[in-house]
This record gives C-alpha cells, structure tokens and sequence, in this order.
C-alpha cells in the first residue's frame, strides 16, 4: 500500500493544464461522470473531445500494446478503426499514450494521469499497466453504446474534458472462481476475466481441485484427470447420472492453463491457483488412493464407488507430501503468479486421531497434537514453494499449530485471523465471510436464485473496510487488500455466475481501488445507474439494482 495523497495534491496543483473551453469545475464530478472505480483525483471542465476517422493514437514502442488494444475496444462499436502512429508533429484530434517511469513515485506501478482537453488526449503512466487502467477509465467517459460488440449507429463519440489523477488503494484486488464444485469452460473464464479488467482487479483466484472434482491436467499423475475430474457438485448430490445424458465435469489441459495465463496477463490479470490441501482432496483420494488414509478400503472398490468411501483428507505420509510437491512443480510450471494458494481449510484432521498410522507419524515427528500435524504438513509446502522463489497463500486454519515462515494469510472466518497474521509480520489478504462471499444471497430467498446461505446486499459489500481497526499502521502495512468469493457449489452455469458477482463486485473494485475517504454509497448508486447499461451491453448478466 502505499500512502501518495500529499505528492498527488502536489502534483494536481502542478499539472492542471486544460485547454478546454472553460475551466470552471463541475460542482459534483459523480453527477456528469459515472467512472467505477472512483478515480483518486477528478477535475471535470467544460468542453469535448470529438472521436472521428482522423483521430490518431500516437504511442512510442512501449505504449502500441495497449495503443493497439485502445484500437480493438473502439472500434466494433464505432464502425472505424483508429490509425496508432509512434509520432505526430501536430496537436490536435490526437489521443497520446506515454510511458514515464520517472511518473512511477508519483503513481506507483498501476496509477495514471491523464488531460483531455478538446484538442487532445494526454495519457501518462509509469507503466503499461498504468497505460491499460487509464483505457479502462476512458472507456467509461465514452456513450455505454462503445461497448457492444458490433456498430452502434447514430452515436457521437465525445469525452468530457478532465484531469484524472488515479491510482489503487491496495495492490491485491481479487475475485476467485470455483471450477472444482462445477466446471467453467475455458471462454467463461476470459469472459470473467474482461468483466474483472473492466474495474480493475489485478487478481484472479482459481479454486482448481476440491473433493467434487480435480480440473488440472498434471501428466505425471494422470488419473487426477481421467478419474478425479467427472463429477461436479450436482452429480454429487443427485447421483452419477445427469438428466441430459452428458458426462459431468471437465478439466484444464495444460495448454488451455497457458492460454488463460497469457489471456489474463494482457489484462494485467495475475491468476493464481489454488490445489487444495490436506482436506478437500476427495477428487485426488479417489483417483490415487494411496495418499488417503486408507488405500487398502478404496483400491478393493471401482472408482466410481470411492467418491462417497474416502474421508475426504490426505494422510500426511511422506509419500503423500511428495506427491502434492510433484503437484506443485507442474503448477508452477504453468503459473508465473509469485503466490501459490494451498488452501488448508476445514481440515477433518479427526480422522487422523482415529488412524493408528498417523498417531505413529505425529509422535515419531514429536508432535502434540493434529493442529501441529497440520501444521507441519503445510510447513513442508510453504518451504518447497520457498525455494523454488513462490509465495504460499492459504486459508486462516493454515494458522493453527503454527504458521509457516512465508506464509501469506487469507482471513476468511471474519478478519480475526488476519489481524493474527498481521501482528506476527505475516502478508494478509482480507477475504471475510461477511462482506466477500458472493455466492450468499442478495435479496429475499423467495425471488433470488439458490445460493449457499446467508445475506450480503450490495450496500453491504460497499462498507467492507480491509483493514481492521485493530492494527497499528505498520501492522497495517501488512494487508495487501481483498478478495471476492464465487464458490461454485450452486454456480452451474456462466449466467448464475456473473448474476451473482455483478453488481456486488463493482462495490468491492470500488472498495479495493478508491481512497477510503472518498466512498459515499448514494454518490456510488448514481455512478453505478450508468455503468449497468455498460455492463449490459458487454453481456454481463447482471442482478438488477432494489
């Protein structure tokens, strides 16, 4: 996190150079402006800039990446494509992209500064990321028309004049998908990952291996795949059998993961992957028994009688521990994220006080009880992942009996466990039950679609504050932002999925972006009235707003 209110007021006062027109400010920017998230900075004055067929976009060579993807988010809407040049000896009808790294103690590494006036469009950022979230910015200044997907006629292409200064509140600003519980076709998962773009999250969690099914193809464990990922959390329930005939499930080949990566990676999207371990391994169990705790009981059974015969948790044996460590090296094989989710969450370790083995296995490791087993198992994950230069990520649990060196903790049992990890010097990610899980309810039971449980309404989502009272500001420092939660048990296909994210994630971007000083949740509703029709016009299936 980082503290720039001072440089940037600094900066606004030195910077303010608008040609437009009139330089009068408009007394409230939400009531012209409707820009999600709330921009750190806004001076709105009077006065267009027109696009038309002449307009160029000039961009030196480290800016015509995102020069050229200016070009494609304009152009199916506006019916032309802008021509990008790397320079321009004139001044007007020009949208200029620039990339200063100087900019960088003013901005950091994702803020931006832009000028329109009405001869020109001036974008500054130290970084291509910068570059990418100020297109996501002028994107919404435009007609909500720009963003359907074919020519949208009768429409003028026109920006209002504004400075923006603007740059995030917190560097992690994350959404997590639930393949595990129902598979998501490869192209749901980049229509995620526009939506996310849209408002700015740089995180994208996927929950890829859970006891209803394993999604990653990992080639030196096969079955994982050819066993442990046809079931889905319906299946489960009801039985083995789908009305419509199809086989349930899926998975992830390898390429299709390298494709996302990169897809994401555009989008300045990191996607960080969560393998499950030591509970919510039923999907593994059942493919590979002998890193259950049992195998003897599941190898005498076909596979599919194992799914309802296994306990659901890894038996922490060596052989277990580097089976999940072969795991991993294939995951990192495919995931550059510096930060690897193992989960640790809800582990039945009761079984294991009733397994004479792993009695044996904690006394021989001079162990007190299974919290420190659990423990122990998790430390041996976070230190492989340490020297191979990542970061484990896991669920509070990963607390108990212990937290590994470099472990990074994600709060999900309210902000109890967070605000434990922050005071030992440990990285948190805020991810509570009471404000970010977005497969809770969101209206009345009787007129929303199955969800888990629970009520989170969208003014709700908009209160969450990331960092508990309770921290000191260096302790504070600790808490690299927050998380939205779309667990998938009841998420079956991409319509139910985005009903229930959108419009509660555009409340959480805000949140994970936006100065803490300038949330005002009425001033929000009326950015937000504007930004659904954008939303609609993507295809977002969106929740209407009560």
């Amino acid at each position: 996190m980082r503290t720039l209110t001072g440089i940037i007021v600094a900066g606004i006062v030195l910077n303010t150079m608008s040609q437009c027109t009139a330089e009068q400010q408009s007394p409230n920017p939400d009531s012209t402006i409707h820009i999600i998230p709330r921009p750190a900075s806004m001076d709105v004055r009077d006065g267009l800039f027109h696009f038309g067929h002449q307009t160029l976009i000039v961009a030196q060579s480290q800016a015509g990446a995102e020069a050229a993807r200016l070009v494609d988010y304009l152009a199916p809407a506006m019916g032309f494509r802008l021509n990008v040049v790397a320079d321009s000896p004139g001044t007007e009808n020009v949208v200029r992209l620039e990339i200063e790294s100087s900019q960088e103690s003013r901005l950091g590494e994702e803020g931006y500064e832009f000028e329109i006036t009405a001869r020109s469009i001036v974008i500054r950022a130290a970084d291509k990321a910068g570059l990418f979230y100020a297109i996501q910015t002028l994107r919404q200044l435009l007609a909500p028309a720009v963003f359907d997907k074919e020519e949208a006629e009768g429409i003028e292409w026109s920006v209002p004049c504004v400075h923006i200064i603007d740059y995030p509140r917190f560097k992690w600003r994350g959404l997590l998908i639930d393949p595990a519980r129902h598979f998501i076709p490869r192209q749901d998962v980049e229509r995620f990952i526009d939506a996310m773009a849209l408002h700015k999250f740089n995180r994208l969690q996927i929950h890829l291996t859970d006891d209803q099914g394993w999604r990653l193809e990992i080639r030196k464990f096969p079955q994982l795949t050819e066993i442990g990922a046809w079931m889905d959390y319906s299946t489960m329930r009801q039985g083995q059998d789908r009305a419509d005939g199809r086989r349930p499930g899926g998975f992830y080949r390898q390429e299709d993961i390298r494709h996302l990566v990169r897809y994401a990676s555009e989008r300045y999207v990191t996607i960080v992957p969560e393998i499950e371990m030591p509970a919510h391994t039923g999907a593994a169990i059942v493919s590979y028994p002998h890193i259950g705790l049992y195998p003897e009981k599941l190898n005498a059974l076909a596979p599919q009688k194992r799914w309802t015969a296994n306990e659901r948790v890894l038996a922490p044996r060596p052989q277990t521990v580097a089976f999940m460590q072969d795991v991993l090296t294939e995951v990192m094989a495919l995931f550059p994220s510096k930060y690897i989710h193992i989960g640790g969450d809800e582990a039945n370790t009761g079984h294991w006080a009733k397994s004479h083995q792993m009695q044996a296995l904690k006394h021989r490791l001079g162990l007190k009880d299974e919290a420190e087993l659990h423990s122990w198992f998790i430390r041996q994950m976070d230190e492989f992942l340490t020297r191979h230069g990542r970061q484990l990520i896991g669920w509070d649990e990963i607390i108990q009996g212990g937290l590994a060196p470099g472990a990074v903790v994600m709060s999900w049992r309210g902000q109890a466990g967070g605000i434990t990890a922050a005071r030992a010097g440990h990285d948190v990610i805020m991810a509570p039950t009471s404000h970010t899980y977005f497969d809770y309810y969101q209206g009345p039971k009787e007129t929303e679609p199955r969800a888990i449980g629970g009520y989170i309404p969208l003014e709700k989502v908009y209160t969450f504050e990331p960092i508990p009272a309770e921290l000191t500001d260096t302790q504070a420092e600790r808490v690299l932002g927050g998380q939205g939660q779309l667990w998938g048990e009841y998420m079956a296909d991409q319509k139910h999925r985005e009903y229930m994210a959108y419009p509660r994630a555009t409340a959480l971007s805000e949140v994970l972006w936006s100065p803490r000083e300038s949330r005002d949740y009425e001033q929000f509703t009326i950015r937000l009235a504007q930004h659904l029709k954008r939303l609609n016009r993507m295809g977002v299936n969106c929740r209407p707003t009560d």
